[in-house]
């Protein structure tokens, strides 16, 4: 129950290497569906934009968050994550015959519904696994084992890709080689259920099962989410910052290729830069964070981090400084979600704890859709408006308004808010920052 370490026979490495496969899964399936969808719509010469149409898929399903939680809450979390991955694996192969976009769509779309009841179960189950102070180490080494999956997934699809695979097997599904990929992927689902089976979370620390399902337990998760102080203002302040980080993504790649004329490769590097910013934070927190005093306070400077570090590099044209700009703010963004994480976790009641996260899920996914929705349209218009100058204004306003929610985070009572849900004693709130610390720091 104690240990978090991933290289040991523990309940946490069991949930640990499970998630990870997962997550590696995920990354596999997402990156090599939207290069099927490339591939579909080069025929057709619109490949920009078919190459939405998995990602898409991924984001409508965000409204069922929340009732995914209520599943999480009232039912056997390991048995949920268990059904879920076996489904996805049955799911993923079917993408290895999908020839036209309309059924790419439909199976992403399926495999992103078992995604989002699965995520809840895991977020919920791992206090079962793990004591409260080691929530933030523990949740770090989750958040690593999610994001360093990403670009070994990535490389992957690159050497598969490349791979000369017998005609007799494309034979058998769309004709495109990359496709060997969703086998892969469907074999990692397939050994993370395995590893579930041997998963035996503290009972002690389950919540207690009431009415299985019905509309008055899905709205008292809801109404605890909204009704909680501490809870509705981070996730306010959380989609906030992702409408806003929805922005780098959609527009990124114009700023770097049209705007300031870098080379195509130049958004990838961005985005590995900033991958590398959030595990740098994960594996720093997971070594010298082991609690909390004011989380509110951390999340608000992680923000204001980001922010910042995103304003300044938007406004340069040196590709360097971009990057490690880029670095920071991913930095930021990584400490911003893991605090908010083991906050959830360690102030939840366990037997809404499911729920929580499933609403918390679901407001951020609708942010991100939102955000892609929206974004690139405002940037067309304002370019009308402004000389071409749309996507450096949109670009330059989402790193300024996610500096606003820092300011919100840290200026919005979490003091008095802490004391009402009374965890002001709670081990949540002990913290110390272990660099040897002296007696003078410990009194304080």
């Amino acid at each position: 129950m104690n240990s978090v370490k991933i290289l040991s026979r523990s309940q946490f490495s069991i949930l640990w290497w499970s998630g990870s496969l997962s997550s590696f899964g995920d990354w596999a399936t997402l990156f090599a569906s939207v290069a099927l969808a490339s591939q579909i719509g080069t025929a057709e010469g619109n490949s920009e934009l078919t190459a939405v149409v998995p990602l898409i898929a991924r984001i409508i399903p965000a409204f069922l968050s929340s009732l995914a939680g209520l599943i999480a809450d009232k039912f056997n979390k390991k048995n949920i994550m268990i059904i879920c991955d076996l489904s996805r694996m049955f799911i993923v192969l079917l993408l290895f015959f999908a020839d036209n976009l309309i059924f790419l769509f439909l199976i992403n779309f399926l495999s992103e519904i078992f995604s989002l009841i699965r995520q809840p179960s895991r977020e919920a189950i791992v206090p079962e696994v793990v004591n409260r102070e080691n929530l933030v180490k523990a949740n770090s080494l989750f958040a690593v084992g999610t994001y360093a999956t990403l670009p070994v997934a990535s490389v992957l699809l690159g050497v598969i890709s490349d791979v000369k695979v017998p005609e007799v097997i494309l034979n058998y599904g769309n004709g495109w080689s990359g496709s060997i990929i969703f086998i892969f992927d469907s074999l990692t689902f397939l050994i993370s259920s395995y590893i579930l089976f041997f998963l035996k979370p503290d009972e002690r620390n389950a919540p207690k099962k009431t009415e299985l399902f019905s509309y008055g337990e899905f709205k008292k998760g809801l109404s605890y989410f909204i009704s909680t102080p501490s809870i509705r203002n981070i996730a306010i302040s959380i989609s906030l910052s992702l409408f806003a980080a929805g922005a780098l993504f959609i527009l990124g790649y114009t700023f770097l290729t049209v705007n300031l004329g870098f080379t195509e490769s130049s958004f990838g590097f961005m985005i590995s830069a900033f991958g590398l910013g959030i595990l740098f934070s994960m594996i720093l927190l997971s070594y010298f964070l082991s609690s909390f005093k004011r989380v509110s306070i951390l999340i608000g400077i992680g923000m204001l981090l980001t922010g910042a570090a995103l304003l300044n590099g938007f406004r340069s044209d040196e590709f360097l400084y971009i990057l490690i700009s880029i670095f920071v703010a991913g930095a930021g963004t990584g400490g911003v979600y893991l605090l908010t994480i083991s906050f959830l976790q360690a102030t939840t009641q366990n037997e809404l704890r499911g729920r929580v996260f499933g609403n918390f899920y679901s407001i951020c996914r609708i942010a991100l859709f939102i955000s892609f929705l929206t974004t690139g349209l405002i940037a067309n218009f304002l370019n009308n408006q402004f000389d071409g100058s749309g996507v450096e204004i949109v670009l330059q306003s989402s790193a300024l308004l996610i500096f606003v929610s820092g300011i919100i985070s840290l200026f919005s009572g979490y003091k008095k808010i802490n004391s009402e849900i009374e965890i002001e004693n709670s081990n949540f709130n002990n913290i110390k920052l272990d660099f040897g610390s002296t007696k003078e720091n410990q009194n304080e």
